[in-house]
């Protein structure tokens, strides 16, 4: 099949099978707050090793299951799911064979009544659907920890504690008799093991106190040596990830180079060295990459404006160019590949288009739909979305994405600033339900990447030290200013909007520049910055690039974290706000949102608040998700609307 064919043939599914919006619906219908509400289909699809089979995370009510489809076209009744044993929800689905999965589940257990997360391994026979547990008879927390696992299916590495009071060790698990051997014994210091591709475990990282170390072997029938202690240095970046590759000394890392930037280097275990650079994108650090059968670099995945990917392999280079000719103005990606690279899956998808997943046969050169992620949206009205960048106040870079309401021009706009959460994480150009969803109602939509956010270097995380609430904050408002300027939108009908830090930013807003912002919205946001540091330090930490956190949010030691926690200035909220938190989230308690709800029923000030029962840092229920949806769009209605005249008019 030559290339038209298959550009037909890849365009004709993307729109027909697809489902999405194109140029010839002249009036496409606009999406619910329920089509917006829906979780995707299934998730992390992955082939079996011989290509036959594909397996993926889904949903059967308000239960995970495991999804399991035969792609022979002949047989009848080629897709099952199976349920998760337990009140487990599922991490990952990976295989080990092409006739068992692995799924790792997470769930909760109490120590000392304290309630704590847990992980486990099942294995998941394809033929019969019979699930079985993997692992000790008495573990301690992470039982998910995957060092290796044998192609054939034949057995795999799992690092794990005996119980909680021990360091963890790694076991060769018999995956047809699910017995257990010891084949690496706990060392002192040891927390994280490693194993090559050849299923050797070679190396381990070590720790204590502020010293941290090495251990390292050359083959299985060696003893580990230890390397040099050395210091935690407060401003090591340190290596991300590293790769050990068999029969060999040496390896690939993940780390930062004299740029700042994560890079892909060789790394020599035996002299606990980082050696050449592999590849270095001059913009943005590497996300993560791939190795081969062989040991050689396949690929190296990054995001700039938009997800990319570096081809180390010829054929799948060659493969990526027709792909992205085929289905332009989409990220396209190989998220899945059969163990002789002849059957793929490919993920398509763009801002407003939330993803097709296709299988393509490069034996027969035919690509076909495999799956719409989120069915309910299909041949229904989406806004695009730009990559732009500004400047703020002291002059830096800051890089965001901008979505403007489908058929209402590009001036004069109400408009809703989103801030991501983290603060640590950065946003990307991609489907975003609650994006899409003020998109369609008529508003702006504009998310920055302020200062601190990760994944541009760590210079530009080191611009977030000690702006927690202060820099951060500006660079937010920095961006509405900028819109205005030019006159996307209107400054007097202005809101912001987020979760997690989002959601702290919006509350922060509403106490700090009320003219700027008409209202506020936070899901699981913190009002008390002292309290969430003495709940959990690590939900602070961009520890990719610090070893040591410490005081990076802090920053003077002398400062105030009163001054810029809303709770503490509740007094000073005239803003409208819409609060609303899980009740089980256990990344932000949801004490951060009911006492600021407290004080603002004490202070009488006007706010809305809601808890969404048994959710998490975010939704897993649709109707919840559904819910908040229509919630925001009433407030919104009220508060700033889309439509309404402009404030102080």
């Amino acid at each position: 099949m030559g290339y038209k064919v298959f550009r037909t043939m890849a365009l004709a599914c993307a729109v027909a099978l697809a489902g999405v919006a194109t140029a010839a619906d002249n009036d496409p219908p606009v999406p619910s707050a329920a089509d917006f509400g829906e979780r995707p289909m299934l998730k992390d699809p992955i082939l079996s090793p011989d290509g036959a089979m594909v397996a993926a995370e889904a949903k059967r009510g308000d239960k995970d299951v495991v999804a399991l489809v035969d792609l022979d076209p002949t047989k009848a009744n080629s897709t099952r799911t199976i349920p998760i044993p337990g009140d487990f929800s599922v991490q990952w689905v990976r295989w080990a064979g092409s006739d068992k999965v692995l799924v790792s589940l997470l769930g909760t257990s109490k120590i000392y009544d304290i309630e704590v997360p847990i992980t486990r391994l099942i294995t998941i026979d394809v033929h019969s659907g019979v699930a079985a547990y993997i692992g000790l008879k008495s573990q301690g927390l992470v039982g998910d920890d995957v060092l290796y696992v044998d192609p054939a299916g034949a057995f795999l590495l799992l690092s794990t504690q005996p119980s909680i009071f021990d360091l963890p060790a790694v076991y060769r698990i018999d995956l047809a008799t699910l017995k257990s051997e010891k084949v690496v014994k706990a060392q002192d210091g040891v927390w994280s093991w490693y194993a090559d591709d050849k299923g050797v475990v070679r190396t381990g990282i070590a720790g204590e106190g502020k010293k941290w170390w090495v251990v390292y072997r050359e083959r299985a029938d060696q003893e580990f040596t230890r390397t040099k202690r050395r210091e935690y240095d407060e401003d090591d970046v340190g290596v991300d990830k590293f790769l050990p590759i068999g029969g060999s000394d040496t390896g690939y890392a993940m780390a930062a180079g004299k740029s700042g930037r994560f890079g892909l280097y060789k790394y020599d275990f035996r002299a606990d060295a980082i050696g050449e650079q592999v590849y270095e994108n001059p913009e943005v650090d590497i996300d993560d990459f791939d190795v081969g059968k062989d040991g050689h670099l396949s690929a190296v995945y990054f995001t700039n404006d938009k997800p990319e990917i570096e081809w180390f392999d010829p054929e799948l280079k060659k493969l990526q160019a027709r792909l992205d000719r085929a289905l332009p103005g989409h990220a396209n990606r190989v998220i899945s590949r059969s163990a002789d690279n002849m059957r793929l899956l490919i993920l398509s998808a763009s801002a407003d288009d939330p993803g097709t997943v296709y299988f393509y046969d490069r034996k027969t050169n035919n690509m076909s739909p495999f799956a719409a992620l989120y069915q309910k949206l299909g041949g229904k009205r989406l806004a695009p979305m730009e990559p732009v960048r500004y400047k703020a106040r002291d002059g830096l870079e800051i890089r965001g994405y901008l979505t403007l309401p489908p058929g209402r021009g590009d001036k004069n706009l109400p408009l809703v600033v989103m801030p991501h959460g983290g603060p640590f994480v950065r946003d990307s150009w991609g489907y975003d339900a609650w994006v899409q969803y003020l998109a369609s109602r008529g508003y702006a939509v504009l998310q920055p990447n302020y200062r601190g956010s990760t994944g541009f270097g760590k210079a530009f995380v080191d611009k977030g030290i000690g702006q927690f609430g202060r820099g951060m904050q500006d660079d937010v408002d920095d961006g509405v200013k900028w819109l205005a300027t030019r006159g996307t939108v209107d400054a007097k009908r202005v809101c912001i909007m987020g979760a997690s830090y989002g959601g702290y930013a919006a509350m922060l807003a509403a106490v700090r520049n009320p003219e700027i912002y008409r209202c506020a919205i936070s899901f699981a946001g913190l009002s008390d910055v002292s309290a969430q540091l003495r709940y959990d330090r690590k939900s602070f930490a961009a520890s990719r690039y610090y070893r040591n956190w410490r005081d990076k949010v802090r920053g003077d030691k002398d400062f105030e974290l009163d001054t810029i926690s809303p709770l503490k200035m509740a007094e000073r909220m005239t803003v409208p706000i819409l609060i609303a938190h899980g009740t089980k989230d256990r990344t932000v308690p949801v004490s951060q949102s009911q006492k600021l709800h407290d004080a603002l029923v004490k202070l009488k000030r006007p706010h809305e608040f809601v808890l969404y029962k048994d959710e998490a840092h975010g939704f897993s229920d649709p109707a919840h998700a559904t819910d908040f949806l229509n919630r925001v769009g009433a407030f919104l209605d009220k508060n700033n609307p889309a439509d309404g005249k402009p404030r102080g008019s």
